[in-house]
């Protein structure tokens, strides 16, 4: 593969710049161009790259090492990538901070995003049909599968962070500024209330792809009895949607997912076995199958937006980096103009999707239209659902138990588990056996393992297998102590950030909580059952293994996942639900609402398949596709 790209100056925004404005773009003299390239050359999967640096005119040629960085003071600089596999990252840093990142594909054609764009935002909404606030699962799944019916659809995406990522963390290598997603991870809100168990809930991530970049990638699809609480005729219409947001994520069984026959195998087998040998008694228990994970693409990696809306950008498709939405101004009936941190944005005739968070969504719903002017609005943040988390690492040496022994490579293995005591929980059990961990092997434990596992687990148990098990339970839907809404007038002046969050579980939150502890350990200690070895937990305060069973506080986690349900949708009928069956909140005619926000109950499984399913039947229902012939 060989293609030239060169630096954009950054007046362009949107997600496509074809060859020929790539061409016409060149820095100023002056600046300093840097650049730092991946090329994987570590992992012998891959072949090394020839990366090359040409400055123009007439002063030669600068190869760089295949990893590394290399700093220019030229004029017009030329980037040429001689390479063998299918991916190249660049990240290129020009004069005043703006960043692009460039892909070059095999075929030679050449995407870019610019952050920071100069003079790129519309003067006038006019020609937009559609505006998309938020760049994760359902702003691409919604762009995309409109464009399947309508590709001639102007759409506008509005994200309200900077370029970080291209696609999912664990594909790429470990990060040299020590971010992590709780780092990184933002809760523009407060919270009324600190308990001993629930401070908060997982933040955003605010950055091109959101969430996407930072998930587990589990997408198990809600049975009809899960789907408590939801409108009969809501769960009709998007079973057919199902199999459709399953092949659009690439979902498989993680018995499916191979590389070189070395990772999902006989651990896999041998840990479907054990957890349903364990939990043959446990009457709580629906459900076990291979962890369904979206991984089943050529790579076998998972599923995030960046990369999808790179390539699926052309003219007709523009996004705003760095544009947060303040405010939607309306005339009492719909929607005009979005007020938002770059200036002011008419929507003429576009219909405005929400494809943000939960809480962010909210925030700007009840910051925009008041309860008195829009009475069945009322109830918006009323209604507040999460899911509880505990997790634990165990291990046992390998010796004891019926799987192979060290010297076969990176073995690993991943299940789910359903059950309901007093309310929905659900348990994610990832296993994983290195023989060495100072190669490759802790590389390939990193990018394909479906829980993450910390480095200083794996490497001290180079002759152990490891289970890291997660277990989430569903809050309440019906308690009144939890909800979402905007602090008093006069405290808070950022339309941003004047929300306020209170969760207090009750004795049916803390029930289930218990219950679904002792699921967990009961399930570790089946599957590391071994005669001759006792199971050792790690303790993370103390950072070291021990036979005792770290104490609830310890594995209880202080944020809760998944927050959903403040924008619920109800019935046509139902008065208290603050959006209908069309995804439209109720009495505004041109906002639509996709994301957990929607959620009547909270049930306990991962969000991701089904509100990629929500997004793409709101698609559909749009360009007026008769929903009950899609074939399932």
């Amino acid at each position: 593969m060989s293609t030239e790209v060169y630096p954009s100056c950054c007046h362009d925004s949107d997600l496509a710049v074809d060859d020929r404005r790539l061409g016409e773009a060149h820095q100023d003299a002056a600046h300093t161009c840097e650049l730092s390239y991946d090329s994987r050359s570590n992992d012998s999967r891959y072949p090394a790259a020839d990366l090359h640096l040409e400055l123009r005119p007439g002063k030669g040629e600068i190869a760089c090492s295949p990893v590394g960085c290399v700093e220019v003071a030229c004029g017009d600089v030329a980037l040429r990538i001689t390479r063998d596999t299918d991916i190249t990252q660049l990240a290129l840093k020009v004069d005043g901070g703006k960043n692009v990142l460039i892909r070059a594909e095999p075929s030679g054609e050449t995407k870019s995003i610019v952050s920071e764009p100069s003079n790129a935002f519309p003067a006038t909404g006019a020609g937009f049909d559609f505006i998309v606030v938020g760049s994760s699962f359902c702003g691409l799944a919604f762009a995309e599968t409109l464009r399947r019916h309508n590709p001639k659809a102007n759409i506008l995406i509005l994200e309200r962070g900077d370029v970080d990522l291209d696609q999912h963390h664990q594909i790429l290598p470990p990060r040299g500024d020590g971010k992590t997603a709780s780092k990184m991870a933002s809760r523009p809100w407060s919270v009324s209330h600190h308990g001993q168990f629930i401070n908060n809930i997982h933040g955003q991530i605010l950055y091109f792809g959101g969430r996407s970049t930072y998930w587990s990638g589990w997408c198990p699809e809600p049975s009809e009895a899960e789907l408590v609480g939801w409108p009969e005729a809501l769960k009709q219409r998007l079973r057919p949607y199902f199999p459709r947001a399953r092949e659009w994520l690439g979902v498989i069984p993680a018995s499916a997912v191979k590389e070189d026959d070395c990772l999902y195998g006989p651990l896999q087998g041998f840990l479907q076995e054990t957890c349903r040998s364990a939990l043959a008694a446990e009457g709580s228990v629906t459900r076990i199958s291979p962890a369904p994970l979206a991984m089943g693409n050529k790579r076998n990696e998972k599923f995030s937006t960046p990369t999808p809306l790179i390539r699926m950008g052309r003219s007709n498709i523009q996004t705003i980096l760095n544009c947060t939405v303040l405010k939607i101004i309306h005339d009492g009936k719909r929607a005009t103009h979005l007020q938002t941190s770059q200036g002011m944005l008419p929507l003429n005739e576009a219909k405005l999707i929400l494809a943000m968070s939960t809480l962010p969504s909210t925030t700007l719903v009840l910051n925009s239209f008041s309860k008195d002017q829009f009475p069945s609005l009322a109830n918006v943040g009323k209604r507040f659902t999460a899911h509880s988390v505990s997790s634990a690492i165990a291990r046992v040496p390998r010796n004891g138990l019926p799987v192979p022994p060290s010297g076969h490579g990176v073995q690993l293995g991943a299940v789910y588990i359903a059950g309901k005591g007093q309310a929905q929980y659900h348990l994610q059990v990832s296993a994983a056996a290195t023989s060495n961990p100072e190669s490759k092997d802790l590389e390939l434990c990193r990018q394909f393992s479906a829980n993450s596992i910390p480095q200083a687990c794996i490497n001290g148990s180079p002759k152990h297998v490891l289970v890291s098990c997660s277990a989430l339970g569903e809050l309440d839907h019906k308690n009144e102590d939890n909800w979402f809404r905007l602090k008093e007038k006069g405290t808070q002046s950022d339309l941003t950030s004047n929300g306020e969050l209170q969760i207090v579980p009750n004795d049916q939150d803390m029930a289930l909580w218990s219950t679904m502890d002792e699921v967990m350990f009961k399930t570790i200690e089946g599957c590391l059952s071994s005669p001759d070895d006792k199971v050792e937990y790690w303790h993370e305060n103390k950072e070291e293994w021990m036979t005792e069973r770290p104490t609830t506080e310890s594995i209880r986690q202080k944020n809760a996942v998944h927050d959903a349900s403040t924008m619920w949708i109800g019935e046509d009928g139902d008065e208290e639900a603050p959006v209908g069956l069309d995804y439209r909140l109720r009495g505004v005619e041109n906002v639509y609402i996709t994301g957990g926000a929607l959620w009547p109950t909270g049930g306990s499984w991962n969000p991701v398949l089904t509100i990629v399913a929500m997004a793409m039947h709101l698609a559909d229902s749009l360009c007026s596709v008769d929903v009950n012939k899609i074939d399932g």
